[in-house]
């Protein structure tokens, strides 16, 4: 008997996620000060991201400010991005929705576009139970076909999904890996070491609890990071981790670390992340536009930026 064409094809796709390592850089959504989608500004920053040598780019995350787009708009930056990032570098996109239909309006979208996969939140504030969890991700996997990043990130959802559950999820057909935003430095490196061999686990492996897991015990496939604040240094300590330079990596990681405590001693803590990014990459030179209201802009103050230009100027040589 002769393979089904659809059950092949669809394999297929679901196999893009093998190549998926090292770091991949969340990408801020660019927009005017009046609110408006600002398409060029958008290619500058994914064209910085590609030429800073970044593994992968990720468009519509929690960085790309998904909750401040309609459908139409986040379909629209996607489409951008498929036509500013070369193939040669991964191309995922964030799905997560208030509403389960919209996340699958997004993910065939997307996969009509040729993004390489997609990340999924469970719906933000809804506190399911872990079977109604289970059956969200069945129920989307099945309907989409890309393959999916389960994406764990409870300072949006309300919800920090355990190393058990996520093993449990990724034995679901299409789920075929993990971007890990738990604040426990425990939990991350559970996962890590339980499910990091065998799936495609993205966590915070650059920090320094992280990074020995990540680099002595090989768990885990990288990094899904806001854009990218050290600049190409970020994408070269993974490639150093797999040339065997660990220590130079941990270099890295280190400066990774005293960046972010320079930037928190500046704007102090509750600042949201994704206004921080866009006053650090202006402050770097790379125009990522303003917020979405109510988030206010950072870059409108000068005292601020004067001290980020130099914490940028410092780390990103």
């Amino acid at each position: 008997m002769s393979p089904d064409p659809k059950s092949s094809g669809r394999e297929h796709v679901l196999n893009h996620h093998r190549g998926w390592r090292g770091y991949f850089a969340a990408a801020p959504t660019p927009f005017e000060r009046d609110g408006a989608l600002d398409p060029r500004r958008l290619r500058d920053v994914l064209e910085w991201f590609v030429g800073e040598r970044a593994h992968g780019v990720v468009v519509n995350g929690t960085t790309g400010e998904w909750v401040a787009q309609s459908v139409d708009e986040r379909q629209r930056v996607l489409e951008i991005a498929r036509e500013t990032v070369a193939s040669g570098t991964h191309l995922l996109v964030g799905i997560g929705s208030m509403r389960p239909e919209h996340s699958l309006v997004l993910g065939r979208h997307a996969a009509e576009v040729g993004a390489d996969g997609a990340l999924l939140t469970i719906p933000p504030a809804r506190w399911l139970t872990h079977d109604e969890i289970f059956d969200f991700y069945a129920t989307m996997a099945r309907q989409i076909p890309l393959p999916l990043l389960v994406y764990n990130v409870p300072a949006v959802v309300g919800t920090d999904l355990p190393p058990e559950l996520l093993a449990r999820l990724l034995t679901i057909d299409g789920v075929v890996g993990v971007k890990d935003n738990t604040p426990s430095p425990e939990r991350r490196t559970t996962t890590l070491r339980l499910l990091g061999h065998d799936h495609a686990i993205f966590s915070d492996v650059l920090d320094p609890t992280a990074l020995p897991v990540f680099a002595g015990e090989q768990c885990g496939r990288g990094q899904i990071g806001s854009a990218m604040p050290l600049g190409r240094r970020l994408a070269d300590a993974f490639e150093m981790v797999w040339r065997g330079e660990v220590d130079e990596a941990r270099q890295i990681s280190e400066d990774l670390t005293r960046f972010k405590r320079a930037v928190l001693k500046v704007l102090g803590p509750g600042q949201p992340w994704h206004a921080q990014i866009k006053a650090l990459m202006f402050a770097a030179g790379i125009d990522a536009g303003f917020p979405r209201f109510p988030t206010t802009s950072i870059r409108d103050d000068e005292h601020a930026m004067a001290q980020l230009r130099a914490i940028t100027h410092t780390f990103m040589r």
